[in-house]
């Protein structure tokens, strides 16, 4: 579909989005989550986008997307060079939109922007029997089928409820499948969607951080638990900054994280270790212990919410995700770059970064690898 035809179907779309844009970009399920934060560190962060157009590109649309504040999160300043074009919520999940439009641009395209930002450890230290069932009918957002958060096809609902069993507890069913996306994937960026695709991680059960969320979401909204993608940043250095987390509504504690790549990773590498057999048994009990208690780290800070939703303004398709930036020249949609995947070479854009904090950080699932 052209970016034309979008434009005129986004007419019908752009009246919603202005009384949303009045509105606060707070989604309707509030993000303020009743957990035990600790430890803030304050991160300063500057990044440039750099991108080439295709030859003769009439429009290139560049979204950015600034983090919202929550109960882990504060953002003390923002900024770009140059200014945005305009600024807006997404009008599904209120998302900071940060837009520009670069009319015949040519040659090398340049933005950039500064963040600084406190982030906090949440505890939100789980009790299964306190966990209480969900009201599906209030949540249709989080229990929606989408182009790659499929939920509505039968391969993954009967791999869903399998993994679920007959257990009506609601956490323990919600935790026996995220149990099982860890059990069944394995890690790589070498062969990943970038797209948090379930139907990747159904048919070739590997995949990196989006995969493995992607899949989750979709195993946990087709057996009606609400849960969602949740893209944020790691603002230490790595090759690829970006990274997604799963989150499930469990009331009374609300959206809680479970980071599953890493946390299998860590497993991984575990289980190729020297250690005695019993000594392995008891770290990965308690690893899974620490994850399943629900913790979110102050080596991560969340960007987007949600996927698969609308831009502002509406001149092109919905993006899977976004991981850092989405770029549309014209018709054409710039992929997105992996820097950590060792057999790409070449980039349509690529994020230059640099963060600094005020304390001495330490990402927590390499302290599981220390003897």
């Amino acid at each position: 579909m052209t970016l034309q035809r979008w434009t005129l179907v986004g007419l019908v779309v752009a009246a919603v989005v202005a009384v949303m844009a009045a509105q606060s970009a707070a989604p309707r399920i509030g993000l303020f989550q009743p957990a035990e934060r600790t430890n803030p560190v304050t991160y300063d962060i500057t990044a440039t986008l750099v991108f080439t157009p295709p030859l003769g590109t009439k429009v290139a649309h560049v979204w950015l997307v600034k983090p919202p504040d929550d109960a882990g999160q504060q953002v003390l300043e923002f900024e770009t060079e140059p200014p945005p074009t305009m600024e807006a919520p997404d009008p599904l999940y209120g998302n900071h939109l940060v837009y520009f439009r670069l009319d015949n641009p040519d040659g090398a395209q340049v933005i950039r922007y500064r963040l600084k930002i406190r982030v906090w450890e949440l505890h939100w230290r789980l009790d299964p029997m306190r966990v209480a069932k969900y009201l599906e009918a209030s949540m249709p957002e989080w229990l929606r089928n989408e182009s790659r958060i499929v939920t509505d096809d039968p391969r993954i609902r009967a791999v869903a409820q399998k993994a679920a069993g007959d257990t009506t507890e609601p956490f323990e069913r919600a935790k026996r499948i995220l149990q099982f996306v860890m059990d069944t994937m394995t890690y790589s960026h070498g062969e990943c969607s970038l797209q948090a695709s379930a139907l990747h991680a159904l048919t070739k059960r590997i995949g990196h951080c989006s995969d493995y969320h992607g899949f989750a979401t979709a195993l946990l909204r087709s057996v009606g638990i609400p849960a969602r993608i949740t893209y944020g940043v790691n603002p230490f250095k790595r090759r690829s900054p970006s990274h997604c987390k799963v989150e499930v509504f469990l009331p009374p504690y609300g959206w809680v994280p479970f980071d599953l790549s890493e946390t299998d990773k860590v497993l991984e590498q575990l289980a190729k270790s020297d250690l005695p057999a019993e000594v392995k048994a008891k770290k990965r009990e308690e690893i899974l212990r620490w994850l399943f208690s629900g913790f979110r780290d102050n080596t991560w800070y969340r960007v987007t919410i949600g996927s698969d939703f609308p831009v502002v303004p509406p001149v092109a398709p919905n993006p899977p995700v976004i991981r850092t930036a989405y770029i549309v020249c014209d018709d054409k949609v710039l992929p997105d770059p992996d820097p950590a995947n060792p057999n790409k070479m070449e980039f349509a854009w690529q994020l230059v970064w640099d963060a600094k904090h005020d304390q001495t950080v330490v990402f927590p699932w390499s302290l599981w690898l220390k003897p």
